[in-house]
């Protein structure tokens, strides 16, 4: 059976593909959704994500890999990221052959009160859209969703990845253009989580 991975580029999906690919003999589908919307970090997402799943082909085992792009650019809002990528793994899930399991890279210590139910909703988003295929007799009868990496605090994440793999995740969700390309603005909650485990572990992150 096969194993479909949403793979952000973070440091917590990129912990969960490197314990997958490392730690389990799984069959791996890797996939990436361009998120684009108002905060502009869809460009450096992507080449996270190339870097990462370069490096993983190299230096783990093979894989296959797909992306898709949902582009909100145009909106003032920012639309939910959970719900659009269970939106997209439901489409994903019912085109790779045998996928019976979703790996998502979500830490219990990132979910706030507001945020509690989020692995919750976004099962119930998934299974929503998949009896649509079940109707139609489409894909796999019985999906599992699983956490790689939820009982691991972010100390713990960054500390189980190659240094290879922690320089290239990327996880700032506002970056700001410069010359050449970009740099994170070191003022965002995942920017402040990194710094906070950079010290604390004293790694560059």
């Amino acid at each position: 059976m096969t194993t479909l991975v949403m793979f952000s580029g973070g440091l917590d999906s990129t912990a969960a593909l490197y314990k997958l690919l490392t730690g389990s003999e799984d069959d791996l589908h890797v996939h990436h959704v361009h998120l684009v919307n108002r905060d502009g970090r869809a460009r450096a997402e992507r080449d996270a994500v190339q870097a990462v799943v370069a490096w993983c082909r190299a230096n783990c085992r093979p894989f296959s890999y797909s992306e898709s792009t949902l582009d909100f650019a145009a909106l003032p809002a920012i639309p939910i990221d959970y719900l659009s990528v269970a939106f997209a793994a439901c489409q994903v899930a019912i085109d790779v052959p045998r996928c019976n399991r979703i790996a998502v890279g979500v830490l219990a210590a990132d979910l706030d009160e507001i945020k509690r139910k989020v692995s919750e909703q976004q099962r119930r988003e998934f299974e929503a859209m998949y009896a649509c295929y079940r109707a139609r007799k489409l894909g796999e009868l019985v999906i599992e969703w699983i956490y790689p990496v939820y009982e691991l605090s972010k100390a713990q994440v960054a500390a189980s990845l190659p240094p290879e793999l922690r320089a290239v995740a990327w996880s700032c969700r506002r970056p700001v253009a410069i010359e050449g390309g970009y740099r994170v603005c070191g003022e965002c909650k995942p920017c402040r989580k990194r710094a906070e485990v950079s010290a604390q572990l004293n790694i560059e992150l």
